[in-house]
């Protein structure tokens, strides 16, 4: 008896568990951002302490890329990232390379010093913009064209300096 009576206790407090969990997420359905879509907009704070927005770039081809420092694929795609950076610099391609570093600029902040990285790194410890984009794998990264459409999403790392990478990125920053 006391063994049924535990059992059944079990089961009506795993159920409660289960509809208060699909409750609580029914009215937060998270929409995946894909290409063709228009980029969600969104502000941050950059490693500098400025406020940077997605649509004070528009006009230009913007690559919005979400990493961590915590992130080994991350890690190893941030030099050629970099290297996207350096040649494109002054140039119609903004690079926001996104952090979702929970440390925030402590952490971050350190890492693009000691690895001598000049890229612009905005914050978001909480993930907010990267579950605006239901970007949850890192890295992830998003081209979006002047009028601000997705035209290419790569999730995993990239090496931004290949052929095919440049071919991409060329005939977006070309088209006017």
């Amino acid at each position: 008896m006391k063994k049924a009576t535990l059992i059944g206790i079990i089961a009506v407090l795993a159920a409660i568990g289960v509809l208060f969990f699909y409750g609580q997420n029914s009215g937060n359905r998270v929409k995946i951002i894909r290409e063709g879509d228009q980029a969600p907009e969104f502000r941050l704070s950059a490693l500098d302490g400025k406020s940077v927005s997605l649509s004070s770039h528009r006009g230009k081809v913007v690559m919005v890329h979400f990493w961590a420092t915590w992130c080994p694929p991350c890690v190893e795609e941030l030099p050629t990232l970099e290297r996207l950076y350096r040649a494109y610099y002054g140039k119609d391609l903004e690079i926001l390379a996104v952090s979702v570093d929970e440390g925030g600029a402590g952490a971050v902040g350190q890492f693009m010093e000691r690895n001598r990285f000049a890229l612009p790194v905005l914050l978001n410890p909480d993930q907010s913009v990267a579950r605006q984009y239901g970007s949850f794998k890192f890295p992830e990264t998003y081209l979006i064209s002047r009028d601000g459409i997705v035209r290419k999403k790569v999730i995993g790392a990239a090496d931004w300096m290949s052929p095919a990478a440049q071919e991409i990125i060329q005939a977006m920053v070309g088209k006017r």
